[in-house]
């Protein structure tokens, strides 16, 4: 018994390793989506972020929610900053906090300017930032992948060690 709970922690840890990647899969896909809305249906900025409904993924749920949320806060807001609103909403948010300041940079350099520039400068910045996060998700992934073959290792290696001082 300790053995295999030894060994599904170390599981479950590597299985945190990949939630960055899938937070900036999330990302993406939202990048994506903007880009489709902005360059086919041109909307205001709070109907645009309302037009975005990922399901996917607890991810893109979050996300979605997320800028729902900011959407709501530009409505009734005197001074509409999307990027401030999107800091407060995160804020409350536990599993956005797993992201470094480098994976995040490029998304919220995108919500920094959306609204505020003219439709090719906004279409440019999105696929600028789609690039970057690609890149980035890249690089996370293959380092997410060693260590997640790390931890795994380790976690079965300390379950066989606790199998065997327990016999």
């Amino acid at each position: 018994m300790a053995m295999i709970g030894i060994s599904a922690i170390g599981f479950l840890l590597s299985d945190g390793e990949k939630r960055r990647v899938r937070w900036i899969r999330a990302m993406r896909r939202c990048l994506l989506r903007m880009n489709g809305i902005i360059r086919y249906e041109q909307p205001e900025l709070p109907a645009l972020l309302e037009r975005i409904d990922l399901r996917a993924t607890p991810q893109e749920r979050e996300l979605t929610r997320l800028l729902h949320g900011c959407a709501a806060r530009l409505r009734t807001s005197s001074s509409p900053q999307l990027m401030l609103l999107f800091a407060g909403e995160t804020a409350r948010l536990p599993g956005y906090g797993v992201l470094s300041e480098e994976d995040r940079s490029a998304f919220e350099g995108v919500l920094a300017e959306l609204g505020r520039t003219r439709l090719p400068e906004q279409i440019r910045l999105l696929d600028s930032a789609d690039e970057r996060l690609r890149a980035r998700e890249e690089e996370l992934e293959r380092e997410s992948g060693r260590r997640a073959r790390i931890i795994r290792t380790l976690g079965v290696s300390l379950g066989a060690a606790a199998f065997l001082i327990l016999i």
